[in-house]
């Protein structure tokens, strides 16, 4: 019994390790992949204001208003004309 015992734990831990790796294994990311994941460096073409306090405005989500308190809402950017 302790012979067959001894000979079928190490085969089981294997068998284990082996199968289980696949569920835990870490990706790999290549160099390809993530110059195509990466945030461009283009500034935003856009900005937050406030809907009542047009003079609020913020660059970053998720602010609110210091006046009113009301979320701010994102706006394009007004066009530059380059001439």
């Amino acid at each position: 019994m302790n012979f067959l015992l001894l000979r079928l734990l190490p085969l089981l831990a294997v068998t284990l390790l082996v199968w289980g790796s696949g569920v835990y294994s870490v990706g790999v990311v290549t160099a390809a992949q993530k110059a195509r994941s990466a945030h461009s460096k283009k500034s935003a073409q856009f900005y937050y204001v406030c809907p009542m306090h047009e003079d609020v405005t913020s660059k970053t989500r998720g602010k609110k208003c210091p006046k009113c308190k009301m979320k701010l809402e994102r706006k394009p950017l007004p066009e530059q004309s380059s001439q």
